[in-house]
Formats: C-alpha cells, sequence, structure tokens
C-alpha cells in the first residue's frame, strides 16, 4: 500500500548521490504571485456537507491556528469548528502539501482552465490559499515527495527526474528554494516510499517512511538509520520531542508515538476500521496539543482523537461526511 516512487533504475542514483546539481541557484522570481491580487475580506472557503472528501494528497495545521486543512485532487478543505469547508478558488490539485506556522508550501497541478503553468513546481501561501506565491521550478516538476519544518522551514524533496537545476535525488533548501543541497542518504534502504517529515524546528533531523522501516537523518539527510523494526512504514509525522509512525506487517497494524531522546516506543489505540488493507497515509497532530491526532486511511476515512487514542471519532467515512 505504500506509494509508489520511480524505477529501480533511479534507486542507484538516489543513493550515489551525485554532486552535480547540488548548490544550484534557481532563476525562478520567488515573489511572483500566480493568482490574483488578494481581497482580504473575501471569502474563499464554503461549508460541505454532501460533498465527498477523496484523493487526499496531505493534512496539517496551517498557521498555529486550530484550523485542519487537507490537500485534494481538486483544491483545499477546512475542517474547523467541528464542519467542513471547501475552498471556492485555487483548486489545483495539491501535491506534496506540507502545513507550516506561517502558511502552506505544495506542488502539484493547475485546475482544469486555469493560465498556470503545469506542473506547479514549489509554491507557498501565507493567506489559506488565496493567494500562492512561486518559489521554485514552477512549468517544471511536480514534487510528490515533499517535506517542510513547521517552524525551521527548510524545504526537502526526492527529485525523481533532471529538470533545469536538479538531477535525480534527495535536496534539500533553507531559502525557500533559491539554493539547493544534495544529501547524500547513505544508509537509506528501499523499494517503495510512503513519505518523507522533518522536525519542527530542528532542519536537520529528517525521516523517510519506506516499504523496508522508518528511516531516520540527523544531518541534513547524507546519513541514515533504521528506527523502527524492518517492515513497512507508510506515514511519518513529527512533532517537538517525539515522531507518530504508523507500520504494518500482513493483518497487524500499529501507530507509534516514538520519543527522539531515547527511541523509547509507546503503542498508540487505532479504530478497528484501520487494517492492513485500509492503512493509514497521513497523520497529523496539532501543534499546540499533542493529545490532538488525525489519520486518514486508504479508503478515504477520517479518524481523529483528542486523548491520544483512547477514543476516536469517525470525521469522514469511505469519503463522506459524518454529522
Amino acid at each position: 500500500m505504500i506509494k509508489k516512487l520511480f524505477p529501480l533504475l533511479l534507486l542507484c542514483i538516489l543513493l550515489t548521490a551525485c554532486s552535480q546539481g547540488a548548490n544550484e541557484k534557481t532563476k525562478d522570481n520567488d515573489t511572483e504571485i500566480l493568482t490574483d491580487e488578494k481581497d482580504d475580506n473575501e471569502v474563499i472557503y464554503k461549508e460541505i456537507k454532501d460533498e465527498k472528501i477523496d484523493h487526499i494528497h496531505g493534512i496539517g495545521y496551517v498557521g498555529n491556528e486550530d484550523k485542519l486543512y487537507l490537500a485534494s485532487h481538486d483544491g483545499l478543505l477546512r475542517f474547523s469548528n467541528e464542519k467542513w469547508s471547501k475552498i471556492t478558488k485555487n483548486k489545483h490539485d495539491y501535491m506534496g502539501f506540507q502545513a507550516t506556522d506561517v502558511g502552506f508550501y505544495s506542488s502539484g497541478h493547475p485546475e482544469n482552465g486555469s493560465e498556470l503553468k503545469n506542473p506547479l513546481g514549489i509554491i507557498k501561501s501565507t493567506d489559506e490559499g488565496k493567494t500562492l506565491n512561486r518559489l521554485a521550478f514552477y512549468g517544471e516538476t511536480d514534487f510528490h515527495y515533499l517535506a517542510a519544518g513547521y517552524n525551521s522551514h527548510i524545504i526537502y524533496v526526492i527529485n525523481e527526474s533532471e529538470n533545469s537545476r536538479l538531477n535525480s535525488g534527495f535536496y534539500y533548501s533553507e531559502d525557500e528554494g533559491e539554493n539547493w543541497a544534495q544529501s547524500k542518504t547513505q544508509g537509506l534502504s528501499f523499494n517503495n516510499i510512503g513519505n518523507i517529515a522533518t522536525h519542527p524546528a530542528k532542519a536537520n533531523i529528517v525521516a523517510i517512511s519506506t516499504d523496508q522501516g522508518l528511516f531516520i537523518s540527523n544531518d541534513y539527510g547524507d546519513s541514515f538509520s533504521l528506527s523502527s523494526q524492518s517492515q513497512p512504514v507508510t506515514s511519518v509525522e513529527f512533532r517537538e520531542k517525539s515522531l507518530l509512525y504508523f507500520t504494518l506487517k500482513g493483518d497487524k497494524v500499529s501507530l507509534y508515538k516514538q520519543e527522539l531522546s531515547d527511541v523509547k516506543e509507546e503503542a498508540i489505540p487505532l479504530p478497528k476500521e484501520v487494517n492492513g488493507q485500509n492503512p493509514v497515509m497521513y497523520i497529523s497532530s496539532h501543534p499546540e496539543k499533542e493529545e490532538v491526532i488525525t489519520v486518514v486511511t486508504y479508503e478515504s476515512d477520517i479518524y481523529q482523537t483528542k486523548d491520544h487514542g483512547q477514543s476516536w471519532t469517525t470525521l469522514v467515512s469511505k469519503g463522506k461526511i459524518q454529522s
């Protein structure tokens, strides 16, 4: 169930980490707005009750507010005050969506009828998606695998195909895409990848969930070590002092909290509907209330706990909003 990465021919390119293309400066205008000038009074989210929620590509709390955002094939959705709403403009196919304390980073493709170039490259919004700023690789690359530090704003990407500035491989940028460095990725082993995640504040810490386990690096991805059992891990998310990851082996599934200081693990109970055929694909915890955790499954179920897994509420079942 882990999302397939790129052909194994490119795996050797990622793991050998050729230096060509690293530390290159992009030619993108990192302040250009891709959308019309914003109207601060414009209401761009409309409540939905019957619309199906599926094709989810990311989840997170934007702007340190008590609002949970989902990135989908046709725009952003928001869960707030026990209600769902959907964006009415910029309804793009957001891939690699990453929430931060000031907004979000993403990649993907423009909506049908848009005059924007395809793909979007790396974009940023600080106003809930009203306007989008292009940062890098606009019209060149769709990054399915993207991580951003919630507070640090470092960006990590897996570049699957060579573009004008980067070869295939694992890269990071500490200045929102202006300059890039390539990671060596020593010790990393996989056939398929679930996602990548980075610590909210410590830019040097990055993790990758793979079919062979959870791998963590403390040196910007230059070297990785296995931090779980050697079995598929579909998703990982960092908190300040711990991380969450979901793993499965056959029909046995588990959601773990792992301390960063001593690798001590704690199993978090899951809804019974989560299983080997319906694994967790995305995890998000509240930036200020870590006991609040939301998971999205392969079959578009969305569950939320406010007591660290002791009880769960079904927000969405098979894509259908639950009242």
